[in-house]
C-alpha cells in the first residue's frame, strides 16, 4: 500500500510541472510534417482498357477493389437469403422468440397463391 501512495505522489508532482516542447523541436516537427505532405499522393485508379463501362462502374465504387467488395457482399446476401442456413433461423429464434416465424424467402406455394 505504501508503494501505491508513493507512486500517486510521484504522478501528482509530475502533473504540477507539465513539460512543454521547445520552439526548436516544434519547428523541426512541423518542417518534417510539411515535407512529407507533398510526398503523399493517392494511388492511380486503373481503368479497364477493353471495357470502358466496367472502368466507369469501378470508378463509382472507388476502383476495382471497391467494386469487388460490393459484388462479394451482394453475392453473400443473395446466398444467405436463398439458402437460409439453420444458424440464421436459430439466431432469429433466439432474438425474436420461437413463436415468431421469420422466412427470408417464401416457399413457391406461397408465391403461387397456394397455402
Amino acid at each position: 500500500m505504501e508503494e501505491q501512495k508513493t507512486l500517486d505522489n510521484l504522478f501528482a508532482a509530475a502533473r504540477l510541472r507539465p513539460v512543454e516542447p521547445s520552439e526548436a523541436l516544434m519547428a523541426r516537427v512541423l518542417a518534417d510534417a510539411f515535407a512529407e505532405q507533398t510526398k503523399a499522393v493517392a494511388p492511380p485508379v486503373l481503368a479497364a482498357k477493353g471495357n470502358w463501362w466496367l472502368g466507369g462502374l469501378a470508378s463509382v465504387f472507388g476502383g476495382f477493389g471497391g467494386l469487388a467488395g460490393v459484388g462479394g457482399a451482394a453475392v453473400a446476401g443473395l446466398v444467405l437469403g436463398f439458402v437460409q442456413p439453420a444458424n440464421v433461423t436459430y439466431l432469429a429464434d433466439a432474438l425474436l422468440g420461437p413463436e415468431t416465424s421469420v422466412t427470408l424467402i417464401p416457399s413457391v406455394d406461397l408465391l403461387m397463391g397456394e397455402e
